[in-house]
């Protein structure tokens, strides 16, 4: 890896500045690899955005036009500094890194620079971590990396020429659902590996913006206009079982997806 290669950190924040700023401050105090770090406010309305955002939206867009919104900003620094981005890390405020995680950047950096078929991989999850896909990204203690078929952008951290190929995330899919069955079904699709690191842990609460009153709809109305649009995106372009071609077909072909 060349020294001007960075990683640049994306993390949309909604109402929720002292997630976003723990999160931001664990990557600043541990992460040895040279990173940059962009918060993206998605029009935050209950409270004050975090001290550390880079760039405000007026009103929510929700989590992809985040993401996106942040990579349009590594690009402009790009620019910038003269430098270019080997790796883009994908987060959101319901995690949070757990002090065993040690430097939460650097051994996943390394292990892409390593292994160029990898098109992401992803810190493990801790045994209290409460998502729908637990089960495949939970830490089974064994402190390795290990393959597996489908990750989250909980703290993904996405190769950046791979990403750039295939034109990043969909940004129809405002809310997030469909968008990483997708990429991850596209990394299958071209032969490249997804990844687990069980070295670093992140520990992911579903749905503490409701708890905490800081959404403007409750999980059940987001879950279902997210659905909706995952449905009238998706299907027209998979078919009526989009689902299950993107989130699962990998079981026809073995546990690691194709070979």
């Amino acid at each position: 890896m060349t020294v001007k290669s960075r990683t640049a950190v994306i993390i949309p924040n909604y109402n929720m500045p002292e997630r976003t700023d723990a999160l931001v401050e664990y990557i600043q105090e541990n992460a040895k690899a040279p990173h940059d770090i962009f918060v993206i406010d998605n029009g935050s309305d209950l409270v004050p955005p975090s001290k550390y955002t880079s760039v405000c939206i007026r009103e929510n867009r929700q989590t992809t036009f985040g993401w996106l919104t942040g990579l349009k900003e590594a690009d402009f620094m790009e620019d910038q500094i003269g430098a270019f981005y080997f790796a883009y890390m994908v987060m959101i405020t319901s995690a949070e890194f757990v002090k065993e995680s040690g430097d939460p950047l650097t051994p996943l950096v390394e292990f892409l620079d390593k292994n160029r078929k990898a098109a992401v991989i992803h810190a493990a999850l801790t045994k209290d971590s409460t998502t729908a896909l637990a089960e495949q990204m939970m830490d089974r203690g064994t402190g390795k990396p290990r393959r597996t078929y489908l990750v989250d952008n909980i703290a993904a951290l996405w190769r950046a020429d791979y990403l750039n190929r295939i034109g990043r995330f969909r940004e129809e899919l405002t809310m997030g659902w469909g968008v990483l069955p997708e990429v991850c079904w596209e990394a299958r699709r071209d032969r490249k590996t997804i990844w687990i690191h069980e070295g670093t842990l992140i520990k992911k609460v579903s749905n503490i913006g409701y708890t905490m009153n800081r959404m403007n709809m409750t999980a059940k109305e987001r879950g279902k206009l997210a659905s909706a649009e995952a449905r009238r995106i998706l299907e027209p372009i998979y078919g009526e079982n989009f689902n299950e071609k993107l989130g699962h077909e990998w079981k026809k072909h073995g546990p690691n997806g194709w070979e």
